[in-house]
C-alpha cells in the first residue's frame, strides 16, 4: 500500500483551499483586488490539480511530500510550480491577514 500523509493533513489542507477560494471570490465580487484575488482562485485550482496527477506515478514508499521535494530536487517544472503556487497562496493570505489587522487597528484607534 502506498504511503501517503495522514488524514488530519488532508482535511487542514481542502479546508485551506476550500477557504481561499470562498474568500477570493468574495473579494472579486466585492471588486477588492480583483485581478490578484482570480490569480488566487486559478493557483488554487491548478496546484492541487498538477500535484494530484504528478503524485500518481510517486513511488510507492514516498509519500505526497517526500515526492514533490524529490521532484523539486531534480528540476521538475510541475515541482516548481506547484511550491510556488503554495508560497504564493502562504504570502496572499499573509498579507491579507496584515491588511485586516491594520484596518481593525485603525477603527480601535479612531
Amino acid at each position: 500500500m502506498p504511503n501517503t500523509l495522514p488524514p488530519w493533513f488532508w482535511i487542514a489542507y481542502y479546508i485551506f483551499l476550500a477557504v481561499t477560494i470562498g474568500v477570493a471570490i468574495y473579494n472579486v465580487s466585492t471588486r477588492k483586488t480583483r485581478r490578484l484575488s482570480l490569480l488566487v482562485i486559478w493557483v488554487s485550482i491548478t496546484v492541487p490539480i498538477v500535484s494530484i496527477l504528478n503524485s500518481i506515478v510517486a513511488p510507492a514508499e514516498l509519500n505526497e511530500f517526500q515526492h514533490l521535494v524529490s521532484e523539486l530536487q531534480q528540476g521538475s517544472l510541475w515541482a516548481w510550480y506547484a511550491s510556488s503556487g503554495y508560497l504564493f497562496l502562504a504570502v496572499w493570505w499573509i498579507l491579507l491577514l496584515l491588511k485586516i489587522i491594520e484596518r481593525q487597528k485603525k477603527i480601535v484607534t479612531h
